[in-house]
C-alpha cells in the first residue's frame, strides 16, 4: 500500500541555529525501542556523561531522557550540542528529537507538516526553504504516520457538526485567501474571517455541506470585505469580563514547565498559582516572567541586550503602542497561514477542536502575541513596538499553544466559547493591535 502524500508549507524556511532550547525546555519522551537503543550505545564518563544520575528515567508508564542540573538534556554537550548526534548520526537520536520543531499530522489521505514556532528559526523565518527538505519530512512522516494508515477523520464545523474532507477544504481555501489579504492590515483579516465563521456557525446544518458550503462561502467573504473594507479602529475597549478571560488566556501561555521547576516542589506550584491570580487581578506589577532558553538566546543574548529590569503595570500594557506594521504583520500573518496549512488549529492536531472553535482560539494568539510584544517593549523602555519584540512574544507563547493540556480542558474550551459568544475576539484583536 502507498503511503499518504505530505504536504509542507509552501512560505517557511528553517535550519538549525544552535541556540540550545529544545533540548532545555522539553521533556523528551522515548518509546522502549529507542531506550534500548540508547541502552546499547554505552555511554560512560569518558563520553563525557555524568555518572551521578541515570540517563533515563520513567515518566507514567513511558520512558523520558533525564536532564543535567541546569535542566539541559543528559546528552547536550557544553557547546550546545548533542552528543547522541555527535557519536552516532541523526538517525540514531529518539523521534521526538529529529521531528522538533516539524509538526506532522494525518489529514484525510494527505499528511499535514507545521511548524512549532516556539523555535526561533522558525520565527525568524532562518535557513533552507521546507519546501527543499521534503526527503527528509517524509522519512519522518513514515515514522509518525503507522504503516496501516487508511483515513482519519474531518474536524467538526462546530460541536456535533461533522464535515467531510472536501469541505473541510473549501473552507481552509477562504481562510487562507482571508489571511493573505495583504491589501488591509492583518487585524483586519482576522476581523473579516472571525465575521464570517460566526454566520457559517449561525447556518443551517444543510446549508453547510457540498455544493451549498461552495455556494456560501463567497456570498461570506464578500460580506466580510463590506462589512471591513479597510482599517479596523476600535470603538471600545475589551469588556472587563473579557479582558480578565484574555489575561489567563495569556498567562497560560507564558507559563513554561521546566525540569528546574519540576524539582522545586511545592514552592513552584505555589507561585505558578499567585502569578495565575494576578493575571486574573490585572492588577499592580505584572509578574516577572523569565524568557524560555531559546529566546533568551536569540533575542537576548544574541542580540547584545542585556536583563530587562523596568517593572510594568497591567495598565501600562492598554495603551497604544504602534503595532499595526508590514514587518509585525509579516510575521504574524507567516505563523496563521503556517497553521491554517498544517491543520494545526482544529481536530485531532489540536485537542479535536472543531474548525470554527479551533480558529477562534488561534485569532486569540494575535492580540495575545501582540499583548506580550508590548510587554517586552515597556520593560526595556521603549513606546514602539519593534518586529523582535512581536517575534520573541510569538516563539514564547506557541511553546504551549497547541502543546499544553491545559488548552485542551473544558474550561479553556468554555473560554474560547464566551468570549466569541460576546464578540469579544475581535474587539481584543482590534484593541491590542493599536
Amino acid at each position: 500500500m502507498s503511503r499518504p502524500g505530505v504536504l509542507l508549507p509552501v512560505l517557511q524556511r528553517w535550519s538549525c541555529h544552535n541556540c540550545g532550547g529544545c533540548c532545555r525546555e522539553h521533556q523528551i519522551t522515548i518509546t522502549e525501542q529507542e531506550k534500548q537503543r540508547i541502552e546499547r550505545q554505552q555511554w560512560s564518563a569518558e563520553s563525557g556523561i555524568a555518572g551521578d544520575r541515570p540517563l533515563i528515567v520513567a515518566q507514567g508508564t513511558a520512558w523520558r531522557l533525564n536532564h543535567q542540573d541546569d535542566g539541559a538534556c543528559v546528552f547536550l554537550d557544553e557547546n550546545g550540542l548533542c552528543r547522541i548526534h555527535a557519536k552516532f548520526g541523526e538517525a540514531a537520536k529518539p523521534l521526538a528529537c529529529r521531528l522538533y520543531p516539524y509538526a506532522i499530522h494525518p489529514a484525510g489521505h494527505l499528511v499535514t507538516t507545521s511548524l512549532r514556532f516556539s523555535c526561533p528559526s522558525v520565527v525568524q523565518n532562518r535557513g533552507e526553504l521546507v519546501t527543499s527538505c521534503r526527503a527528509t519530512i517524509e522519512s519522518l512522516a513514515a515514522e509518525v504516520v503507522p504503516a496501516d494508515y487508511r483515513t482519519s477523520p474531518a474536524p467538526d464545523l462546530r460541536t456535533g457538526q461533522s464535515l467531510d474532507w472536501p469541505d473541510v477544504t473549501r473552507i481552509l481555501a477562504f481562510l487562507e485567501r482571508g489571511i493573505s489579504d495583504s491589501s488591509v492590515p492583518l487585524v483586519t483579516r482576522l476581523i473579516r474571517i472571525l465575521s464570517w465563521l460566526e454566520l457559517l456557525d449561525r447556518a443551517d446544518s444543510a446549508t453547510v455541506v457540498g455544493d451549498q458550503l461552495g455556494t456560501l462561502l463567497p456570498l461570506l467573504h464578500e460580506a466580510s470585505v463590506r462589512a471591513y473594507p479597510g482599517d479596523v479602529v476600535p470603538e471600545q475597549p475589551p469588556s472587563k469580563l473579557a479582558r480578565i478571560m484574555f489575561r489567563q488566556f495569556v498567562a497560560q501561555l507564558l507559563r513554561h514547565d521546566t525540569a528546574v521547576l519540576a524539582r522545586r516542589g511545592l514552592s513552584a506550584r505555589l507561585s505558578l498559582l499567585l502569578q495565575g491570580l494576578r493575571f486574573t487581578l490585572g492588577l499592580g506589577r505584572i509578574p516577572q516572567v523569565a524568557d524560555p532558553e531559546s529566546v533568551r538566546v536569540a533575542f537576548v543574548e544574541r542580540a547584545g541586550l542585556g536583563k530587562a529590569e523596568t517593572r510594568v503595570r497591567f495598565r501600562q500594557l492598554e495603551q497604544p503602542l504602534g503595532g499595526r506594521t508590514a514587518e509585525c504583520d509579516d510575521v504574524l500573518e507567516r505563523y496563521f497561514r503556517v497553521r491554517i496549512q498544517g491543520l494545526h488549529f482544529c481536530g485531532p492536531a489540536f485537542y479535536g477542536y472543531s474548525l470554527i472553535a479551533g480558529f477562534q482560539s488561534l485569532a486569540l494568539m494575535y492580540p495575545a502575541v501582540m499583548w506580550t510584544a508590548r510587554l517586552r517593549a515597556a520593560r526595556v523602555g521603549r513606546s514602539q513596538l519593534q518586529q523582535s519584540d512581536v517575534e520573541a512574544a510569538l516563539a514564547t507563547l506557541d511553546h504551549n499553544f497547541g502543546y499544553s493540556p491545559v488548552i485542551g480542558l473544558q474550561t479553556s474550551r468554555q473560554r474560547i466559547r464566551q468570549l466569541a459568544q460576546m464578540q469579544q475576539i475581535t474587539t481584543l484583536c482590534a484593541w491590542y493591535s493599536r
